[in-house]
Order: C-alpha cells, then structure tokens, then sequence
C-alpha cells in the first residue's frame, strides 16, 4: 500500500503505544513486505525522524525493523495490531484500481470536495437590523383577565438584550430567579 516517496504523509495521530500501533504502521509497509521493502522504509523513517519530519521516536522505528525480521514477532505483531492493509490487500487493490502504481508518488485521481477561497466570500443572507427584528415580532393576544401581561410582553420586546450583562443568580443569592436589571 505504501510506497517509499521524497515526502513523508504526516499525519497528527493520538499516541498509542508502538505495541498498539504495530510495526506496519510505524514504518508504513504492506503486511507482504519482503525484506528490502522493510529496510528501505526503516531507513526512510530514520532519515525523517532524524530531520523531525515526524514524529516518531528512533527507538520505535527500530524496534518495528526488528520485530518484522524475526519471524516469530511478526507474525504477533500481525495478529495484534494495527495494520496499513489487511490480509486479503483491500486498501492495496483500492490504490491499483484508483491509479497508484507501484514506485508511483502521487495519485492520478483528485478529491471530489474543494475548498472555497473564503477571501471574498460574503454569505447569501443578510443579516437584518435590529430595528426591523423588532418590528417583524408578533405579540400574542392577551385574554381581557390579564391586561398587566400585553405592557410586560410589549416591554420585553423593546428592551436591549446583551448577553453578556446576565447575571446569574445561585439559589442562595435569591433562589435562582434572577431579579430585574431596573432593580439592580
């Protein structure tokens, strides 16, 4: 699946233990790696991690070098860890069928989604004036049994929200209910 490059794909990855991650991962090889595929990704990640290209320790890229040498640990390694590609070689068939040939350092195909230049961007909706909010809002009817509720409503609709005047009462300071911003 991965092919030795010029350029290292750097990737910001949670820190798993090189145990978890597997020496696959760490040195970027197929599970079919012969031998000279393992040693010159060994020496590709020493290089890059010598330069701080990324961010693996040199005794992780060394320890992944010799579990995949010793027959015994790479099978383990295979059964317990994370792996660029699976027995049956999906994300390697995947790469053929999508123009990745070996020895090939870059792809034949583009991503479907790009990204907008934001420079000149200005979104569709305007945002209206506060005025005119306010003039679009719709009192409910108040019943004739409470006629002290339409000036209330009217009240707060026309007072000047700011949110980050609010203070928040504790249940000790006046039981939770906060007290009138007039009477403060």
């Amino acid at each position: 699946m991965a092919k030795s490059s010029a350029e290292p794909v750097v990737l910001e990855l949670a820190s798993l233990a090189r145990e978890q991650m597997g020496p696959f991962m760490i040195l970027g090889l197929d599970k079919a790696a012969d031998h000279a595929t393992i040693e010159r990704h060994w020496a590709d990640r020493v290089k890059w991690a010598r330069r701080q290209i990324i961010k693996v320790a040199l005794e992780d890229i060394n320890w992944a070098r010799d579990v995949l040498n010793d027959t015994d640990r790479r099978v383990k390694a295979d059964a317990s860890s994370l792996n660029a590609d699976t027995n049956d070689r999906t994300l390697t068939a995947l790469a053929e069928r999508f123009g990745l040939e070996a020895g090939q350092a870059t792809r034949l195909w583009q991503p479907l989604d790009s990204e907008k230049d934001l420079a000149d961007y200005s979104p569709a909706a305007e945002i209206p004036e506060t005025d005119e909010v306010r003039q679009r809002i719709q009192l409910p009817e108040v019943p004739e049994e409470m006629p002290a509720a339409a000036a209330l409503l009217a009240g707060l609709t026309m007072a000047a929200i700011d949110p980050w005047a609010v203070q928040l009462l504790t249940p000790s300071d006046g039981g939770g209910v906060p007290a009138p911003a007039a009477a403060k």
